[in-house]
């Protein structure tokens, strides 16, 4: 009996491949993600500590006012940078799982076709496999004694 073998095997586990590669892309933009919004989020509790100072510091000296301003004017052009990079990550992340759904979508439309295949390779060896039973019933059924003989003198009797 042959093997099952599939025609696009190697298609198959070419976007097996494409699908592994897409899900470590997307997983890398998450991380990258992660990490943006974590250097947001640390921008941001720094910015909320250097208000309170400044609020409890009301009463000092003029210059050093100038210069927690100037800090914190520093520190929110930080903030809106990280704000974008972080917005970028997620564009990212986004075109990653949309590139991952699609390998994923072509990895399971051939594996449906693979099944398919298969399926129709074992039909026909269950056809092939009936028709060599059914063609062995027959040879029997024709030798089998008291059906048939043939005399010694060429004369058939039942």
């Amino acid at each position: 009996m042959r093997r099952f073998e599939f025609s696009l095997q190697k298609v198959l586990d070419y976007r097996q491949r494409r699908e592994e590669q897409a899900i470590r892309a997307f997983m890398e933009a998450q991380a990258q993600l992660l990490h943006e919004q974590a250097v947001l989020h640390k921008l941001i509790v720094e910015r909320e500590q250097c208000l309170r100072r400044s609020h409890r510091h009301q009463h000092l000296v003029v210059e050093l006012l100038d210069v927690e301003q100037t800090y914190l004017s520093a520190l929110e052009e930080r903030i809106e940078a990280q704000r974008e990079r972080v917005a970028e990550a997620e564009k990212v992340v986004e075109e990653k799982r949309e590139a991952l759904i699609e390998a994923q979508r072509e990895r399971k439309a051939l594996e449906r076709l693979r099944e398919k295949h298969y399926e129709q390779w074992r039909q026909e060896i269950l056809r092939t496999e009936q028709k060599v039973l059914d063609d062995l019933a027959t040879v029997r059924a024709v030798l089998s004694p008291g059906v048939l003989t043939l005399s010694a003198g060429g004369d058939e009797h039942e």
